[in-house]
């Protein structure tokens, strides 16, 4: 009778136990593609492999992998989704994964999921925040990992190669010798009031970009500046303008400034300082870094500017080509990042808080409800710890009082062999 109580409480253990240690199963989730290396145009798929493996003491059926739910993030600026398995859906950067009901997979299971290259670049496809991996037929969340898969789309077998300018011109000053495709270097003389030039370029193919190095902050005497033509398959050829600031003859009579209207100050320039692009206009504000957190406000749509030659990222009005707004994602002197509204006829810049929306914001709110699920899990949790302790205390208790018996039982077995 004793010897079966023992057993009733070490099984007790036991199960309590296993309870505890089946929430320590790891999952791995490996983001795969046959080439890491695509060329535009061209369709590929990526492999979303999710294994798993129990702790040391677990059974197998602790790592069986049910529901999975997860959100996977890729740069929609050079790559688009095409398909995948109807528990994927989504686009423009974001897919959502939610395969709830699934069926039981022991050892391991796998999304393929097809994009296509859309333009020349690098592009990385990455898990967002914290994938839920179930235990089948359980409210036990894996402990997840995942990788980041890196992509380079190289330019199409039909990319173009050219990189010629057909029109090249700079306000203030003019070029010599004239403007010609097949003369790469101009002189610009301009006067000492001078401390920045205009260069407008236009390329002879118009999958071709161009930026601008060089054409702010000029000093007195001669500067380079750089027309960079960059074509659709990488090619580059690189214009270059010596301006010559001439010297000061007279100090000039300043005029009384005139205050402009409350909220305005005429004068936006762009520079590129230490990697980032300032902008300034009545103090510095920095071209953000967390623009990939933000998403086009609404009745806008994603563009690219060119501020004194500088490439900037930004938001025009959709179906109004000609508009002279934008929107840009700018940081302040105090760090703090947000929209702005940009009036390029005006060279205005004022404060945009309309219909803001953050990538972040809506993943959180779509999320909600799976916190609240972990949320109750871990209060379970915590109960089922307390059980735990409870047992052991319980169990600690009976084995001492088994002891006790045995030894108090002991004497009286002998005396009976005597």
């Amino acid at each position: 009778m004793k010897r079966g109580l023992f057993f009733i409480i070490l099984a007790a253990l036991l199960w309590f136990g296993a309870e505890e240690t089946a929430q320590a199963a790891v999952a791995t989730i490996d983001l795969r593609t046959e080439s890491e290396t695509v060329r535009a145009g061209e369709e590929f798929e990526v492999t979303l492999l999710i294994t798993a493996q129990p702790a040391e003491g677990e059974t197998a059926q602790a790592a069986t992998i049910g529901d999975f739910e997860a959100y996977l993030l890729y740069d929609a600026d050079v790559m688009e989704f095409v398909t995948a398995p109807s528990c994927i859906t989504g686009g423009d950067g974001i897919l959502k994964i939610a395969d709830i009901g699934a069926s039981a997979s022991k050892e391991s299971r796998k999304y393929v999921i097809r994009f296509a290259a859309v333009s020349r670049g690098n592009a990385e496809v990455s898990m967002y925040d914290m994938p839920l991996v179930y235990t089948y037929g359980a409210p036990e969340v894996m402990s997840v990992s995942s990788n980041v898969l890196k992509l380079t789309i190289t330019p199409s077998k039909d990319a173009s190669n050219n990189a010629s300018l057909s029109a090249l011109k700079v306000s203030p000053g003019k070029l010599s010798p004239a403007f010609a495709t097949t003369i790469r270097e101009y002189e610009v003389f301009v006067p000492y009031s001078t401390e920045m030039i205009i260069v407008s370029a236009l390329t002879e193919d118009e999958k071709a970009v161009v930026s601008v190095n060089g054409s702010t902050g000029l000093k007195v005497g001669r500067n380079v500046v750089v027309v960079t033509v960059t074509a659709e398959d990488g090619t580059e050829k690189r214009y270059y303008l010596y301006v010559t600031r001439q010297e000061e003859e007279a100090a000039p009579t300043k005029e009384p400034e005139q205050p402009e209207p409350e909220g305005y100050e005429a004068g936006l320039h762009a520079v590129e300082q230490n990697g980032r692009v300032v902008l300034s206009f009545g103090g510095e504000y920095i071209v953000s870094g967390e623009q990939n957190e933000y998403i086009a406000p609404t009745g806008y749509e994603e563009t690219v500017l060119y501020l004194d030659g500088i490439r900037v990222k930004a938001y025009a009005k959709r179906d109004v080509p000609d508009s002279d707004f934008f929107i840009l994602v700018l940081q302040d002197s105090m760090g703090n990042s947000g929209y702005y509204r940009y009036d390029r006829e005006e060279q205005t810049l004022q404060r945009y808080d309309e219909e803001r929306i953050e990538i972040r914001q809506v993943l959180e709110e779509d999320n909600s409800a799976l916190y609240e699920a972990i949320d109750e899990y871990k209060g379970h949790q915590a109960f089922l710890l307390l059980l735990l302790a409870m047992s052991i205390a319980l169990s600690v208790l009976l084995l001492l009082i088994v002891v006790r018996m045995y030894r108090k039982d002991k004497p009286e077995e002998n005396d009976l062999d005597i």
